[in-house]
């Protein structure tokens, strides 16, 4: 099942449940750096004045660039919902889609894409639309999962059959973006992951987007199970 399948994408974030579910189990089982935060830092370093959230989802981190930063953020998503709940966070938000973006050429310091760009079907034409609404000096921040994200837990299941590896990730987000950028930055932030007991894992899978009828399949554990979350930023600045 491919993460970039509209219909699949259109399901998905039709309401918030499934994505809010899976955010808090993560973050109650984390150890360690936040990607959370570390994407935050990442586009904090740019001191913004103007940002465009694209694929803003819940609200979160756009609500904390305009509390926290002080900047004038704009949000996009494809999900009526998405950008009803960005509006409860008090962002000026609208439907709109990363690849048909409906603002004006050099009209942001930094378009921050956070976990986002491997739902995109036509993802050349995206990171150009990111490119062209960035004023010269502006930045791409990118936030992606990794192909070998939480692999610890697939492995205990047993599952042999591999992924479709993400549109963009680590290992292809560099060269996505350099035809359309002077400089492209790689940051990779990596999360100790503790799962208490089996049921936890089990909470965890059934809320995962392509993987969630495997939940009946996670073993019994004896104790505490450990796995590693793996994220990748870009940072990519330059606009061409």
């Amino acid at each position: 099942m491919k993460l970039d399948n509209p219909l699949l994408v259109r399901w998905e974030y039709a309401s918030e449940e499934r994505l809010a579910k899976r955010n808090a189990v993560l973050r109650s089982l984390s150890q360690g750096p936040s990607p959370e935060d570390a994407s935050f830092d990442a586009v904090a370093e740019l001191a913004p004045k103007r940002i465009l959230d694209v694929g803003c989802g819940l609200g979160e981190l756009g609500e904390r660039f305009q509390k926290e930063l002080g900047a004038q953020v704009r949000a996009i998503d494809v999900s009526t919902r998405m950008v009803e709940l960005a509006k409860e966070r008090g962002l000026d938000a609208q439907l709109g889609d990363a690849e048909q973006l409906a603002f004006g050429s050099d009209d942001f310091d930094c378009v921050f894409a956070g976990w986002v760009l491997y739902h995109v079907p036509n993802l050349e034409q995206a990171v150009a639309e990111c490119a062209r609404v960035l004023r010269r000096n502006g930045a791409l921040v990118a936030t992606s999962v990794c192909d070998d994200n939480i692999d610890e837990v697939w492995q205990l299941i047993g599952v042999t059959e591999p992924r479709d590896p993400l549109k963009f990730s680590r290992e292809n987000g560099e060269a996505v973006l350099k035809p359309h950028f002077e400089r492209v930055e790689r940051r990779l932030v990596e999360t100790e992951l503790i799962f208490p007991d089996t049921e936890s894992i089990r909470e965890f899978v059934a809320s995962t987007i392509d993987r969630a009828h495997l939940a009946p399949r996670v073993p019994e554990v004896s104790g505490p199970f450990h796995a590693v979350a793996r994220h990748v930023i870009f940072i990519a600045k330059g606009p061409t």
